[in-house]
């Protein structure tokens, strides 16, 4: 196998509004660099694939296209479908989309010397198609080998209360405080990289638990990922990549809720707590993975275009959010400030407006398609897997994969190649709050169950297939 790794830092060079809250975040300092970070990957009959961790809160479809065109360009003989952006879905990165809902509503007055999303996706789409460059560049001959261990990230975030409702972040000193809704996955899954004589060049490091610590914070950060580089660095002494891949952690955070209502740790030492507990994860793993390497292992790629069901609105239920956006938007129309206005409203009721505005779109986009298209991708790599979707997936549909896969490791990519917000689970959608609601995801749990059996196919005909059968 020939194994290369690029890298390359997308931190905005100017000003730059923040995605991921409900309000205007206008970043004017960096804590610590946004990065890509690329693993290409070629195997003896030439199947290749580039695997990209970018330190952004989603991958938005021209994002991929945009990367994929750029590296067409530069590096001819890769195939750019072989490429797959993943987000870690920090909260601290700038936006690269516009034509949304969430910008005009959420933004009061841009100040002329920040970047558009525009000029900031352009700016990144530039670094990330180099570091795809320098990775498939830069590949040689080399091993990978599996690790495996436990680390506890991911906290389920969903507070249950005994009438059946669930509320994200809820309150949990409530007297109806019930539970947390659905289940936790603290396995880590890892792929390591070694160069022709053996040393450690990269490691790949899959957890359930968006990068979202510092997520209110008014500065550029890669959130824990940018911690785990620089203890790399400090404790190994040398330069080892780590490509982070996010789990299926939709309804997961890097909190636990109970313990952080007495927590005295700043954000800044709940960054290096988690790092120290990915890192010494990472550290567990090593030598387990240092005499499995492999340097001829099994190695496949399938892309597959998959449609899932649309959320469908009924007519009366579109018919009612129309007149609800309607007295909204004739509101919002007197406001002097319409952004501040929405703001004031509070989170409730800003979910409210969002909700019937997405319904009233929603069935009119129905009225064109009844499905959402995206590519799903499944590598085999040795006795491991790695599958993608572009959801921010509730847990128990990752737990499902990991329990049915024929694979020995199981490592699920959540927001990889697009965007298709949130995934819930049947029970979620029942409970509700945010989350479950239609504007925050194009897809229900009917669609899930599918994901789940169309990525358990794809896997099986990955081990069912003869070895040297063509893709």
């Amino acid at each position: 196998m020939k194994i290369g790794w690029g890298r390359k830092e997308i931190t905005p060079p100017e000003p730059a509004a923040l995605a991921g809250q409900f309000y205007e975040r206008i970043a004017r300092e960096t804590r610590d660099p946004l990065m890509a970070t690329a693993l290409a990957l070629e195997g003896a009959d030439g199947e290749q694939a580039v695997l990209v961790s970018c330190d952004l809160i989603a991958i938005e479809k021209h994002v991929q296209i945009g990367v994929r065109e750029r590296v067409r360009q530069i590096v001819p003989e890769l195939d750019p479908s072989a490429i797959l952006l993943n987000a870690t879905h920090t909260h601290t990165a700038p936006y690269t989309y516009s034509e949304s809902l969430w910008i005009p509503l959420f933004w009061t007055r841009q100040p002329p010397e920040a970047m558009t999303p525009e000029t900031y996706a352009s700016f990144a789409i530039g670094r990330i198609a180099e570091a795809v460059a320098e990775a498939w560049t830069s590949r040689s001959a080399g091993a990978i080998s599996r690790g495996e261990g436990h680390a506890a990230l991911g906290y389920n975030r969903r507070v249950l209360y005994d009438d059946g409702t669930a509320s994200m972040y809820g309150k949990l000193d409530a007297t109806h405080f019930y539970g947390f809704e659905g289940p936790e996955d603290h396995r880590v899954d890892m792929l390591f990289t070694w160069d022709r004589s053996g040393e450690l060049t990269g490691v790949v490091v899959n957890a359930a638990c968006p990068a979202q610590i510092n997520e209110g914070d008014r500065r550029v950060s890669a959130d824990y990922f940018g911690e785990v580089r620089l203890l790399i660095r400090d404790r190994w002494q040398r330069d080892v990549h780590v490509l982070g891949i996010i789990g299926a952690a939709g309804d997961q955070a890097p909190f636990d809720l109970i313990r952080r209502r007495y927590s005295q740790l700043s954000v800044d030492d709940e960054l290096r707590s988690a790092a120290r507990k990915l890192v010494g994860t990472m550290e567990d793993a090593f030598e387990q993975a240092r005499l499995g390497r492999e340097d001829t292992p099994v190695f496949r790629h399938k892309i597959r275009e998959v449609e899932l069901p649309l959320r469908m609105v009924p007519k009366v239920e579109a018919e009612y959010a129309l007149e609800e956006w309607e007295k909204f938007c004739k509101r919002c129309e007197s406001e002097e400030e319409p952004s501040a206005y929405f703001q004031s409203l509070g989170f409730e009721r800003q979910n409210e407006l969002l909700q019937a505005w997405s319904v009233q779109n929603r069935y009119k986009q129905l009225q064109r398609m009844k499905f959402f298209r995206f590519e799903m991708h499944t590598l085999r790599i040795g006795e491991a897997t790695l599958v993608t979707n572009p959801f921010e997936l509730f847990t128990a549909y990752g737990l499902q994969l990991r329990a049915r896969s024929a694979a020995k490791m199981t490592l699920v990519s959540q927001l990889t190649c697009d965007s298709g917000g949130y995934l819930p689970t049947a029970e979620a959608v029942v409970s509700g709050g945010y989350s479950t609601q239609l504007f925050n995801g194009l897809v229900g749990p009917e669609g899930g169950r599918l994901l789940v059996e169309y990525t358990l196919q794809s896997i099986q005909e990955l081990w069912d297939r003869p070895e040297g059968d063509g893709q």
